[in-house]
């Protein structure tokens, strides 16, 4: 799959002021598509909180 920024400079994200992860907090595609790859990604799953074992 691919995608199309209009903020993106080769790998910068003129918009953010950084680096482009698709997906992260202050990115026009936040919300619209999902990238299980991207750093933002990979922050989120880390947050989700483990169910109990009962």
């Amino acid at each position: 799959m691919s995608y199309e920024c209009r903020h993106l400079r080769n790998t910068f994200c003129n918009k953010r002021k950084k680096e482009c992860d698709p997906g992260a907090p202050g990115c026009v595609l936040r919300g619209r598509f999902v990238f299980p790859f991207s750093e933002s990604a990979n922050d989120s799953n880390k947050k989700k909180p483990k169910p109990d074992k009962d």
